[in-house]
């Protein structure tokens, strides 16, 4: 598959290369017919018909998939920025401080994440429950009163702080 050149007329001799090129398009097209990669084209704009799948013995109706109900389809996931899932993070390690009675070590892990979220209603419900557990009623119940004005989009969050506001006010001082 050498290109020849004749110097003296100025004529390329490409003869070869262009064998070559149709065998290359040949094999090509050969190697596509073969693993079936060129999709059967649709001419018609009906919808396909229903496949039939039995079993011997048994006798199934067939279904039309556009006459089945719309599936139901799940809302997009928020994006969880990296403060977030710190935020997440810290609470996580500060509830299991608070769960072993560390509540120094609690309060201070629930601080810095509210120094990066500073409007977590959860973040209220730690500090507000290890003031709690040490006693400091009344720090206790301003962190409550704070994290209930924070909790209107998590329910669960907010029945927390009015269980825990309800005990502190029953609590005797």
């Amino acid at each position: 598959m050498a290109i020849t050149a004749d110097v003296s007329c100025g004529y390329v001799n490409v003869a070869g290369h262009r064998r070559a090129l149709i065998y290359r398009l040949v094999l090509v097209a050969a190697i596509v017919l073969v693993t079936g990669a060129c999709a059967p084209l649709q001419t018609s704009t009906s919808a396909p018909a229903p496949v039939e799948s039995r079993q011997p013995g048994q006798i199934r109706p067939v279904e039309n998939p556009y006459d089945a109900s719309p599936k139901k389809i799940a809302p997009a996931r928020q994006a969880v920025s990296p403060a977030q899932k710190a935020v997440s993070s810290l609470l996580k390690e500060g509830w299991t401080y608070y769960r072993v009675g560390n509540y120094e070590r609690a309060i201070a892990i629930a601080e810095r994440a509210q120094r990066l979220d500073p409007q977590r209603a959860e973040v209220y419900l730690l500090l507000a429950n290890s003031y709690f557990a040490q006693g400091k009623n009344g720090l206790a119940e301003q962190l409550g009163q704070r994290g209930l004005s924070f909790s209107q989009s998590d329910a669960t969050i907010r029945r927390k702080l009015q269980s825990l506001l309800a005990q502190i006010r029953g609590a005797v001082p």
